[in-house]
């Protein structure tokens, strides 16, 4: 599970709105290979869901795993 505090709910609102991002924009967090530890985690604003995804919402930020 993933929680936003409220610092990070201000960021993210605030780049979405700057962004003009709709309503049906939400979070994206996923992970790849690579890196040091061999992982790589990657955030990103989406409107696109993919097979596989799980949503969840914190702070009425809505939120994909995939």
């Amino acid at each position: 599970m993933i929680t936003i505090t409220d610092k990070a709910k201000e960021k993210i609102d605030h780049l979405m709105q700057d962004s003009e991002m709709g309503s049906d924009y939400f979070l994206r967090v996923s992970v790849k290979g690579g890196g040091c530890s061999g992982l790589s985690y990657n955030l990103d604003f989406d409107n696109e869901e993919q097979k596989g995804d799980q949503f969840f919402e914190d702070r009425g930020i809505r939120i994909a795993l995939d």
